[in-house]
């Protein structure tokens, strides 16, 4: 009888462990499983975050050129680089051709309305005017920087175009009158005539008060819109759907490579000259 016990307890014995041996195996596997799955997504998240930062960094350094670009010349620059133009197809495309890369830098100087936000310049709304407190103002450049290589962009080479349809200027119905002032310098920066006039409308100004300064052989001319009142003036400016020129620039750049594409939107906003700010009765 004590054979027969010790002979079912032995069974009993060896079954547990059997078992246990299951159980392990089952739970390595299971671990297994999920260790690989696990490494399988550090690599993609490895890989995804190798594409990005490469996508980043990569546009972030033709924001930083074009950057370069936008204070190397006068306002109205706009200039486009895409993955077709020959700095890219020689210099950067080759390289990466097996992650499919696709490039865009714009920089915008020129907008078909002046608001508040250059971002939305398609149309004049409510919420986007330019808002001018007492004796604030704004000053357009009447001309735009036509360089258009990049030797030449980097340089202190002119390129400068005198625009066309001024008389076209227009603003929005403003609630007061405002003060303009329209002048013209020469390539010495010296300035060579000006004309003011407190005045409703900005179209009968250029018509009638600066039309011999328009019609002039000047290289650089300037218009300024200034608030003289104590109350603050709202407005847009437009020229009949034709482009204008302002001090204030948009730099845009796409960069796609791998599974990743990266844009970065930089807003510049250079400031105006000493000398031009002793025209208008804001210098010392």
């Amino acid at each position: 009888m004590k054979k027969l016990l010790a002979k079912i307890r032995n069974k009993k014995l060896k079954g547990n462990v059997s078992l246990l041996v299951i159980f392990i195996l089952l739970a390595s596997s299971v671990i297994s499983l999920l260790s690989i799955n696990q490494i399988q997504r550090l690599l993609t998240y490895g890989n995804m975050t190798f594409d990005y930062f490469r996508a980043f960094y990569l546009a972030k350094a033709w924001t930083e050129l074009g950057l370069t670009e936008v204070y190397n010349r006068w306002d109205g620059f706009n200039h486009r680089v895409e993955s077709w133009s020959a700095i890219i197809t020689w210099n950067l495309l080759p390289e990466y051709a097996w992650f499919d890369p696709y490039f865009d830098m714009t920089i915008t100087w020129s907008f078909e309305y002046l608001t508040d936000d250059i971002r939305e310049s398609d149309k004049c709304s409510e919420g986007n005017k330019i808002k001018l407190i007492p004796w604030a103002w704004i000053m357009l450049s009447l001309f735009s920087d036509k360089t258009k290589w990049i030797n030449k962009i980097l340089s202190g080479s002119k390129n400068l175009v005198n625009l066309e349809g001024i008389n076209n200027l227009s603003i929005t119905n403003p609630d007061s009158s405002l003060t303009f002032a329209f002048f013209t310098y020469n390539n010495s920066d010296e300035m060579e005539d000006i004309v003011v006039k407190e005045w409703w409308d900005l179209s009968s100004f250029l018509s009638n008060n600066a039309k011999p300064l328009i019609n002039s052989k000047a290289t650089k001319k300037y218009l300024t819109i200034k608030n003289s009142w104590d109350k603050d003036v709202e407005f847009c400016v437009t020229m009949g759907g034709k482009l204008i020129p302002y001090s204030d620039s948009l730099i845009t750049v796409f960069w796609h490579y791998g599974d990743m594409e990266v844009g970065l939107q930089s807003v510049v906003k250079k400031w105006v000259p000493d000398w031009m700010l002793n025209v208008i009765g804001q210098g010392p």
